[in-house]
């Protein structure tokens, strides 16, 4: 099968070539994992995983040093470990030893998915491949960076100092033994820097569109998707057959050589326990600590003096935390200096979250469902209890129970969620966090040094990560956002704005911003150079810039197609920096208020249709908002091309089925409290932050003073 995938490709080589060919990926894949070898035996889409496996080892190599030390595993190997299905996890991981002039030891973590594919599938594959990437870089820059409260800390770095000493061979003459390298990881003293690849391979057809790209991996640092159509496929197996190296061939596709940077940082403090350890865990905006279920065992735990500075493992984009810029200018980081700094649970929180673990448990075992708890998230807005799953603890039990809950034991369950092996219960909380947008922004890494598309849209409730969109990269183009009045609407209207605005200088991000509430929300943003044509408050207007908005998509299309480009990022890499062309923005607040108006109703579907269709190519992103978006003003067709949805609260199960294509946002709380169904990903609540008009008058006056307002303050 492997054979017969490498003659597909015409590389011109006789047969006997060709059979040492074969021969040669099967050997660099043994040394990875005798299964991946066998799976291509026995299965044809096996044999396509074998070639993008060691297609993608041969880059890391040659990116690295094929000199250096490594140790190559295949992670379906380590699913249990990591805690992931094989389907849900990255295809390799490479562990590189190293030992600095200057006598320091270091680690490079590089993991890998490769996907080698036919063209017709590739956008469901590069938005697969992302997810396991995501899922499984994650899982290991949180265990080995995050939080300094984790307890198995140890237990990670452990692994990771097995996996050197039984992965990685060393000459008897090599300056440094493993054994070296085992005590230094296991100690948090081996310095580590982890990147993660997504290599798309595109074998064919023939007549294939060209699809090379290469994209930053939305919300992972460091990490990267490279994808190689037929003609780089074939090059990158030919140097591969030749054991040539492959930079060459991606710098053309890069148009540089990001990975040539490599941010090294020590792992956060290890906790030391002392007396027996508990099993449960709660889980806080801070970190894990002991579940009550243990209390009476819980152990004390100390952090080493010499805390790291959370920029250990939060690394600035590469180059260097020097060269490039987080903001678009410069004095936003002193906008955020001036925050007084976030909140933390008090007593009474930890008090309310013991009791309603207990409440919980007792309320499951009165309606004779298991009740063993496994982990408690004390959330902005929730209690998130995460019990163990079995056929005696479903889902649709809980649900069922659900008025049960709150009449008779005053629990007033928000969502019941499924995950691996448990039932996610949230509980609304007694009191409501406030998260104030400063310091989320604080926790926030863009890249400005050419635009930035990812937007802070709020924290996720279940786990604390901060939730993006990504319209066009790694998400749908289009968005629809949904609220009641009180629900936080205008709130995540403004935050997307802040966003665009704050990692943006004009020339890379326009904003069309049309309200029919006279702008109200929105006067504050006046005077952003930003603002193509002002707050639109008119229907006339509107329209105007609608159809100005279609002429310019097909204008765009021209200058795609004439430049033999397939996007707006392409395009402007391509040509001269006075020739790029900015995103551009268009944010309709209230959209249904003018949908009643059958003239502006006829109109404007046929407009926004074209857009919702084409405009993703063009770099122009819809984020339209409407408190109910049912057919009477936004009709199917439409609805249906906002395919990402930030829903919040709604006032009947009829508007969150409209809205979210199921129930559940006539549950949420308000304030900011939001469902997010992002395009490839998860349903995911979340909690978007809050700020005065004083933070935006000061943002938009820092930027209208700017010297450059129109430019980055770089």
């Amino acid at each position: 099968m492997v054979l017969g995938r490498l003659k597909a490709l015409n590389l011109e080589l006789q047969d006997s070539e060709y059979l040492a060919f074969a021969d040669k990926f099967l050997d660099d894949a043994k040394e990875i994992s005798g299964e991946i070898v066998l799976r291509a035996a026995k299965h044809g889409r096996n044999a396509s995983e074998l070639l993008g496996v060691v297609l993608s080892r041969h880059l890391i190599r040659h990116e690295l040093g094929i000199d250096r030390l490594f140790g190559w595993y295949f992670l379906d190997d380590y699913s249990e470990w990591l805690g992931q299905r094989e389907e849900q996890i990255a295809d390799v991981l490479a562990l590189s030893p190293e030992l600095t002039p200057e006598g320091n030891l270091r680690l490079a973590v590089i993991v890998s998915e490769a996907k080698y594919i036919d063209a017709a599938s590739l956008a469901a594959k590069r938005k697969e491949s992302q997810k396991q990437l995501r899922d499984t870089v994650k899982r290991i820059t949180e265990a080995v960076f995050g939080n300094p409260e984790r307890f198995d800390r140890t237990l990670w770095l452990s692994r990771l100092s097995d996996l050197i000493l039984d992965g990685v061979q060393v000459s008897a003459s090599a300056p440094v033994r493993l054994s070296e390298w085992r005590r230094a990881i296991r100690d948090g003293r081996c310095e580590i820097y982890v990147r993660g690849y997504s290599h798309i391979f595109v074998s064919g057809p023939t007549d294939a569109a060209v699809s090379s790209d290469f994209v930053a991996v939305a919300g992972l640092e460091n990490s990267f998707q490279e994808v190689f159509d037929r003609r780089h496929v074939r090059q990158l197996v030919l140097k591969f057959f030749r054991n040539e190296d492959t930079t060459s061939i991606r710098e053309e596709n890069a148009g540089g050589n990001s990975w040539l940077c490599q941010n090294f940082h020590q792992p956060s403090t290890i906790l030391t326990r002392h007396g027996p350890e508990a099993h449960v865990e709660r889980q806080t905006a801070a970190g894990l600590v002991p579940s009550r279920d243990e209390a009476a065992a819980a152990p004390s735990a100390e952090v080493s003096p010499e805390s790291p500075s959370e920029t250990l493992h939060r690394a600035e984009a590469c180059p260097s935390e020097e060269g490039t810029p987080r903001w678009a200018y410069q004095a936003i980081n002193g906008l955020l200096e001036r925050s007084t700094g976030a909140g933390s649970d008090s007593a009474e929180d930890q008090g309310w979250l013991r009791e309603t673990e207990s409440k919980m448990k007792g309320a499951l075992q009165q309606f004779q469902l298991q009740s063993k708890l496994v982990q408690s998230v004390l959330t902005p807005n929730s209690a998130l209890l995460k019990f163990a799953g079995s056929s005696n603890l479903t889902v649709e039990q809980v649900l069922r129970k659900r008025s049960e809950f709150l009449t008779t034991h005053g629990i007033n369950i928000i969502s019941v969620t499924p995950e691996p092996g448990l039932v996610s219960i949230a509980v609304e909380r007694l009191h409501r966090q406030l998260m104030q947008i400063q310091e989320v922004w604080k926790r926030w890494r863009p890249n400005s040094a050419m635009g930035n598309q990812e937007l802070l849209i709020g924290v996720r409730e279940d786990n604390g990560e901060l939730l993006f969109l990504s319209p066009g990269i790694v998400h749908a183009p289009h968005t629809l956002i949904a609220g009641s009045t009180g629900s936080g609407k205008s709130v995540l209207m403004q935050n997307l704005i802040l966003g665009i605005v704050a990692t943006n200088a004009p020339v890379y991000a326009r904003i069309v911003l049309i309200d029919p509430k006279q702008g109200v929300d929105y006067v504050s943003f006046e005077g952003l150079p930003h603002l193509q044509s002002g707050i639109i408050d008119e229907q006339g207007n509107a329209l105007a810039q609608l159809r100005e908005l279609v002429g310019e998509m097909d204008l765009r299309y021209a200058k795609l197609r004439s430049s033999r480009c397939n996007s707006l990022a392409a395009y402007n890499q391509k040509v001269p920096e006075r020739e790029r062309l900015p995103v551009i923005w268009v944010i309709h607040d209230e959209f249904a208020e003018w949908m009643l108006v059958d003239d502006y109703k006829e109109e404007v579907t046929s407009l926004v249709s074209r857009l919702g269709v084409k405009a993703r190519a063009a770099g122009i992103h819809l984020v339209f908002a409407a408190q109910r978006p049912d057919a009477n003003v936004m009709p199917m067709q439409l609805r249906a091309n906002l395919g990402n949805r930030l829903i919040l609260r709604v006032d009947s199960e009829g508007t969150s089925e409209i809205a979210l294509g199921e129930k559940g946002a006539e549950r949420l709380l308000g304030r900011g409290h939001l469902l997010a169904k992002l395009e490839g990903c998860a349903l995911a609540y979340a909690q978007v932050p809050f700020f005065d008009t004083g933070f935006i008058d000061r943002l938009v006056e820092a930027i209208r003073s700017s010297p450059h307002a129109d430019r980055p303050s770089i």
